[in-house]
Order: structure tokens, then C-alpha cells, then sequence
């Protein structure tokens, strides 16, 4: 595939990312808090359009719940974010991977054994929920191997290489999510595992409409047909924030109720839902996950 060129507008925003690593480099650790707060109030006024967002996708979610409970919802998404930002941020820049496995607990790793004992590879799925970018890092670090991740490259391509860069120091063994079955199918077939994120917009011609939070959304696929077809299992898997405790749940294998596709991925995205609905303060409600409509309703954009 040919690389992208860098636009002055992308060389400019890799020359601001720089510098914010470099802050969180050179920051003292009692200073989360009051930049956890600078974080926030930037975002909300950098980007009003993700706070109408925000709020119109918990209007939607939660229809009848009181105003003021989906105010104190709003604040407490961009408190968990803003904290998991600058997470991310002194990880990257810091290389303090050690200090996130020393705060991590995993729950369930007997399920992932026995799904990984049929000899036919595992697809681990999840959602943009708690912090998923340490997935793969808390279980390339009990596996002693890679996890591989199927990821949609960033627009800029400078900013592409340090994440694709730190993705993979945290454990990941990136594949492009244009055209990746071919290399999914090959490692499934030498008993790897594929870490799947599978709770955002697609459009029609990738997935199917499955309900999520009383709503159609346009699901992807991908975990449903390898399951059915190929008989893959899947093995559900969530990371979420107690306090200060990173917890990493690995849920039982999902045994189908269903048959089709769309039963199937139905099935899956109900799981995701349960999740959401206990910690609903760590999904990333910034995402448009209702953007693609059945034919013949409209989408009307916050």
C-alpha cells in the first residue's frame, strides 16, 4: 500500500502532539489533576460538536431519564477521558507500561484458556470502553506473545507511525482493517488470537442493523460470520476503571443462540450494552454510533 504524504496541516498537528508528549514527559505525576481539568475544559471548548454529540446520544440512549442525571453523566464521560488521555499520554511518553500492569487485575482468564484450548484461534472482542488501548497489553503480558489487533490507520500518517509505534510496545501486532480477512482466517487457522472492536458506525454494505439501547445501529460483522462459519470461538472481553484499579474481565465463551448473522450479532452487541449500562461513564459516546440509518430514515446530526 502507498504510504500517504504529510500535509503541512498534518506535519503542524504532529509538531503539537510532540509537545504535549513532551509535557507529560516532563510533568511532575501530582499534576494530573489540575491538567486532567485544563484537559477537559480544552475539549469541551475545542470542539462544542462533540458535546451537543455527547449529550444527544445520551438523550437517545437513556429517553425519559432526568436532565439533570445526563448532565452529571456528560461530566463524569469527559472526567473518565481526560484521566485515560493523559493515561495514555505518560505511557506513551514515559514508557510506564510496568506501572499499568502493576494496577491491573484480570478476572476470567480460565475462559480465555479453555476457548484457546479447541485449537481453532479465538476472536476476543470487545468495545471502545474503560481503556481498550491496554488490552492487548495486559494479555501479551500473561501470553508472553502478541495479540493481534485489527485497526483502521489514522488520516495522518506522521501521527500514525508513533501510535501504530506505541500500539505495538504495548503488545499489539497491528493489521489494517482494509482488507484484513484474508490475514485473519491465516492466523486463526495457527490458533492466534484477534482482538476485535465491534461497537461502531459501519455502513450498510459491512454489517447489519442490530439493536443497541432501543436504537438500530449498524453493527459490523466480521465476528459473527468467522463464528458461524468457520467456528471460531468468541470471547468476550472488557476492561473498565475502579478507582485507581485497571480490571480486565474475560467473559465466558458466547455459545449461539442464535443461527444467522444477524441473530448472532445481535447477541454480541446485547453483551456490549450490559457492559455500558454498568459503567456507562467509560463508553466513548463521543463516537456517532447511530450515523448510518435504515433506508428511508433519516440521520439527524446533533
Amino acid at each position: 500500500m502507498q504510504k500517504k504524504k504529510a500535509s503541512c496541516r498534518h506535519r503542524a498537528a504532529h509538531a503539537l502532539f510532540r509537545g504535549v508528549l513532551w509535557l507529560a514527559r516532563v510533568s511532575p505525576r501530582w499534576a494530573v489533576g489540575w491538567k486532567r481539568r485544563a484537559l477537559v475544559f480544552f475539549f469541551k471548548k475545542a470542539s462544542p460538536r462533540h458535546a451537543r454529540l455527547v449529550a444527544a446520544n445520551l438523550e437517545a440512549a437513556f429517553p425519559g431519564s432526568d436532565p439533570g442525571w445526563r448532565r452529571e453523566l456528560k461530566e463524569r464521560i469527559y472526567r473518565h477521558f481526560g484521566t485515560v488521555f493523559l493515561e495514555i499520554l505518560r505511557t506513551f511518553a514515559r514508557d510506564e507500561a510496568a506501572a499499568i500492569l502493576a494496577r491491573s487485575r484480570v478476572r476470567g482468564w480460565e475462559n480465555l484458556e479453555r476457548a484457546l484450548a479447541a485449537g481453532r484461534g479465538v476472536i476476543l472482542f470487545s468495545a471502545h470502553f474503560g481503556n481498550w488501548e491496554w488490552i492487548p497489553l495486559l494479555l501479551s503480558d500473561r501470553l508472553g506473545r502478541r495479540v493481534h489487533s485489527v485497526a483502521r490507520p489514522m488520516d495522518n500518517p506522521l501521527v500514525e507511525e508513533m501510535v501504530r509505534g506505541f500500539r505495538q510496545a504495548m503488545g499489539s501486532s497491528l493489521l489494517n482493517k482494509q482488507g484484513s480477512l484474508r490475514a485473519i482466517l491465516k492466523l486463526l487457522a495457527t490458533g492466534e488470537i484477534v482482538f476485535l472492536l465491534i461497537d461502531q458506525n459501519t455502513v450498510p454494505r459491512e454489517g447489519v442493523f442490530v439493536d443497541f439501547f432501543g436504537r438500530p445501529a449498524a453493527t459490523i460483522t466480521t465476528a459473527a460470520q468467522l463464528r458461524l462459519k468457520r467456528g471460531v470461538p468468541l470471547v468476550p472481553a472488557f476492561l473498565h476503571y475502579e478507582g485507581e484499579a485497571i480490571v480486565f474481565e474475560i467473559l465466558p465463551e458466547v455459545a449461539p443462540a442464535a443461527g444467522d448473522v444477524v441473530g448472532l450479532t445481535q447477541e454480541l452487541t446485547r453483551t456490549i450494552e450490559e457492559q455500558v449500562r454498568r459503567f456507562p461513564e467509560q463508553w466513548f459516546w463521543f463516537h456517532n454510533r447511530w450515523k448510518t440509518r435504515p433506508q428511508g430514515e433519516a440521520h439527524e446530526s446533533p
